[in-house]
């Protein structure tokens, strides 16, 4: 029997397409890094709002960091219990941390340069800003309010529950 093809060796088995524990763990780090990151961005963004052209966008701001660095730590914590596969659990890394730092850099945008089309509620009575900004700020956010959402569904599916966790639970 040579080396190839003793039991042990990983080199005859099709290279798994799945996350691995380390790969998760990685994710998971950095997902969390992300996420206290953005709760700093959003506390500091909050000690300037009277500041802002428009303070309650900058209050909004201020909220959305702290809240969107709370959920991505809070997926960064579910991360190394996702089935996946590698290139998606990947891409969904990266749409959500790209998602809550747009996000995040659209509403605090909406605060400096006084925003009012996109911000309904925290640019009301304001008259409208820079065209393109505005119009710019807006494909952004519904961008990413649909890419985050779609993370959503995709982090729901990795947390399914299989059928050999099905039959691990009937066996104990």
């Amino acid at each position: 029997m040579s080396t190839l093809e003793t039991p042990s060796s990983n080199l005859l088995t099709a290279p798994s397409s799945e996350m691995d524990s380390i790969q998760r763990e990685a994710f998971k780090r950095r997902l969390m890094w992300h996420g206290i990151f953005n709760c700093t961005l959003g506390f500091i963004i909050g000690l300037f709002i009277p500041l802002y052209a428009n303070p309650r966008a900058g209050l909004a701001a201020h909220l959305i960091g702290i809240t969107q660095g709370a959920f991505l730590a809070v997926i960064g914590l579910a991360y190394p219990q996702l089935k996946l596969q590698f290139w998606l659990g990947r891409v969904t890394y990266w749409l959500l941390v790209i998602g809550a730092y747009i996000g995040l850099l659209g509403q605090f945008l909406g605060a400096v340069f006084r925003l009012a089309r996109m911000f309904i509620i925290t640019g009301q009575g304001l008259p409208e800003g820079i065209p393109w900004m505005e119009t710019s700020i807006e494909i952004a956010n519904k961008t990413i309010s649909t890419t985050l959402l779609l993370c959503c569904f995709v982090i729901l599916y990795g947390l399914r529950g299989t059928k050999t966790d099905a039959s691990s639970l009937e066996n104990s």
